[in-house]
């Protein structure tokens, strides 16, 4: 059985970090010179034309998509930007995302009018973090003459639209109709942001939104998204998971267990605050390494795990690898948060705050489970065991695949 799981396990992704390919969906919502909604729109390319697009069987044509040339690269189905066809119609994909979303206000559809729109290829993407970058980035721009093939996962959409809301409305709900199909991941992320009001608000919300969203919740709300963001982080991150799971494993006493988390939250904290802000320097090197760290963490944690050792020096064993994973959390909250933009500090407090109640969480069912398995001494020392063996395994396995790509970081000019 340990086998299997070892096996299943290693066939998922070597980096709990999500990809720069998944699908994206920014929105920056300010109040036009004429009191009209202004929603400037930054959307992946595959999100946009990929609805209803199936994934090809080996030997099949590869299904057509709107402003996209599908072919087969290695067995696998690519769809890259048809540029000519971009070129000759944007406003064709400007409309694709007009129509794509429904924007209500006190229960009636408003209607959008597209403004502008601009394309743009990986490299040459301008910044999005503000509303004033935004109405800059959606202003037309001429296409860069190098970029001659280009995968659409690796193009973006940026559309400014403009809603005339019912008189005094300021909250409303947003719903799309947009997917990826088989052009993209299957989840997307979302980040909108409302700068009414003199300050702006970051809230995240998770899928496609085919169910409607309420925008321009208050800062509390705002910051709850951010909560959430963290706590999805934690669930969602493989390796993270198997390192608490030994960490938790380790501790005999919820009074350990508490000095163990202590050290922990200390020293993630740290880094994640200051790899965000970009205080430490970052060679080529430093992700592949850090990712490389995460999983050398999970081999120390579940050595000494196994071998009952750490005592009264663990909390500051635990605060060192902290500081190794922080650096991890912080390159995912700097998916969501600009650094420069408007309430950092609650975003960054949010996400470290969902992160802990991640943590917390998993931490307290683990040890829950085993304290009960106490009861059943034979049974409780297998499972323990067999669930050490199998979270160092498995790191042994990530830390294999990591390390060739750190050294071949450190070569880079």
């Amino acid at each position: 059985m340990l086998a299997v799981l070892l096996l299943v396990l290693a066939a998922l992704p070597a980096a709990a970090h999500p990809m720069i390919t998944r699908n994206v969906r920014v929105v920056h919502f300010d109040t036009a010179a004429n009191g009209d909604l202004l929603a400037y729109f930054r959307i992946t390319l595959p999100l946009v034309v990929g609805r209803g697009v199936p994934r090809p069987d080996p030997g099949t044509p590869v299904p057509p998509a709107p402003y996209t040339i599908g072919r087969w690269e290695s067995g696998v189905a690519f769809w890259f930007a048809d540029i000519p066809a971009m070129m000759r119609d944007p406003q064709g994909i400007g409309r694709l995302v007009l129509e794509g979303h429904t924007l209500t206000a006190r229960g009636q559809v408003v209607p959008g009018r597209l403004m502008s729109l601009a394309i743009h290829p990986k490299g040459r993407v301008p910044p999005f973090d503000t509303a004033e970058q935004a109405r800059a980035a959606t202003q037309p721009a001429p296409w860069p003459d190098d970029v001659t093939e280009i995968d659409s996962g690796y193009v973006l959409v940026d559309v400014a639209i403009a809603y005339t809301l019912p008189a005094g409305a300021r909250r409303f709900e947003l719903a799309s109709t947009l997917a990826p199909g088989a052009l993209g991941e299957a989840g997307t992320v979302n980040l909108f942001v409302d700068h009414r009001g003199g300050h702006a608000v970051y809230y995240r919300v998770p899928g496609l939104l085919e169910a409607p969203v309420v925008v321009a919740p208050g800062l509390f709300e705002g910051i709850a998204s951010f909560v959430v963001a963290g706590i999805e982080h934690i669930l969602t991150g493989t390796d993270h998971m198997l390192f608490l799971v030994c960490l938790v494993l380790g501790a005999s006493t919820l009074g350990q267990l508490a000095w163990r988390v202590t050290g922990f939250t200390v020293g993630h904290s740290i880094t994640l605050a200051a790899g965000f802000y970009g205080i430490v320097p970052r060679p080529p090197w430093f992700d592949p390494g850090v990712e490389a760290a995460i999983a050398a963490s999970i081999v120390l944690a579940g050595v000494s795990s196994l071998l009952g050792r750490g005592g009264r020096a663990m909390p500051l064993v635990t605060l060192g690898l902290g500081l190794v994973h922080g650096f991890a959390f912080s390159s995912s909250l700097r998916d969501l948060l600009a650094a420069d933009g408007p309430n950092v500090v609650q975003g960054l407090a949010g996400f470290n705050a969902g992160v802990e109640l991640g943590q917390l969480a998993v931490g307290l069912v683990v040890f829950a489970v085993f304290r009960a398995l106490r009861r059943f001494a034979t049974t409780e020392r297998r499972v323990r065991f067999g669930t050490v063996v199998l979270a160092t395994g498995m790191a042994v396995i990530w830390l294999v695949e990591r390390v060739p790509a750190v050294w071949a970081a450190a070569r880079l000019p």
